[in-house]
């Protein structure tokens, strides 16, 4: 391999059709291409790179740690290449394309199904796609261009990054239907109830630990789970308590399944913001989309959805 390593496309093609598929000829089936001719495409790949991208044995193909690489890099040209062909040809009044959007799960859960909705009714040209992630991954896929818009917690700033904050989160103690009995719980008070949380360097544990008095008792952590919708199962079925936002269980609240009061000294705030690269902006879709986001949180905000 040299260091002017020459992208064959329809090698690389080849390639994740064999990756995903798992095996040659069901790669080949799918691609409608003879199976010695793809055979060849992916030998040459690995020949070009001087290494084995997959084990091979009688009971089909497993990607090397090589090739596991090479998949998830291949998955990100495929789509700027795609993005780029966008930019290029879709220089209208009309917004039209592709746009990337990154959004972790909390907030994805409440801004997704809407805007979908709204983008197919006013933007039928333009395609959404959506990348779930935690703010910091998140920011990364944003400065290296995999993902067109992001909405997160607390970005970094950075010079080639435009952030609008959308609202003020709070903190709130979180338990099944009846197990809170106060309005509202101080940081002390709420840090010594059976905790179900996740493990550091999750964001709210993180900012929990950050605001705690360092002379008090540590969180009193009885269960670990790295998921919301694990720790939100948890707390339902009685297995303690957890910290989340309001947004992360408002439809459980309103089913009557989970309660939640506010955490009060110190109350705890993070700015949730939407974030595009400078140079999004100048694109009409990803702006329009941009556009359709703070809408849609305004909204929720003002009707009291989103606290």
């Amino acid at each position: 391999m040299t260091e002017d390593w020459n992208i064959d496309f329809r090698a690389l093609r080849y390639f994740v059709a064999v990756a995903e598929e798992r095996g040659f000829s069901r790669a080949a089936a799918r691609l409608h291409v003879a199976q010695p001719a793809l055979s060849r495409q992916v030998r040459k790949l690995e020949d070009d790179l001087g290494m084995e991208l997959f084990a091979r044995s009688k009971k089909g193909v497993e990607m090397t740690e090589a090739g596991e690489v090479l998949l998830s890099r291949a998955y990100v040209l495929f789509n700027q290449v795609q993005q780029t062909y966008f930019d290029v040809t879709g220089r209208t009044d009309e917004p039209r394309g592709t746009v990337t959007v990154g959004m972790p799960p909390t907030p994805g859960e409440m801004i997704g199904p809407v805007l979908l909705e709204r983008v197919k009714a006013r933007y039928p040209n333009v395609e959404l796609r959506f990348r779930e992630g935690f703010s910091d991954a998140l920011q990364r896929r944003l400065h290296g261009n995999e993902i067109g818009i992001a909405v997160m917690h607390d970005p970094a700033p950075h010079p080639d990054i435009r952030v609008t904050r959308l609202l003020t989160e709070r903190m709130w103690i979180v338990g099944k239907a009846d197990a809170l009995t106060k309005e509202s719980y101080t940081l002390a008070e709420a840090s010594q109830l059976p905790l179900v949380m996740p493990s550091r360097p999750n964001f709210i544990r993180v900012l929990l630990e950050r605001h705690m008095d360092p002379d008090s008792a540590p969180l009193n952590i009885v269960q670990r789970a790295d998921g919301v919708w694990q720790l939100k199962a948890l707390v339902r079925y009685g297995h303690g308590y957890t910290f989340l936002t309001y947004g992360a269980v408002v439809s459980e609240i309103k089913l009557g399944v989970l309660r939640a009061a506010p955490v009060t000294d110190p109350s705890i705030a993070w700015d949730l913001c939407v974030a595009m690269r400078t140079d999004q902006y100048r694109k009409i879709a990803a702006a329009a989309v941009e556009g359709l986001i703070r809408e849609i949180v305004e909204e929720f905000v003002r009707t009291g959805f989103w606290r």
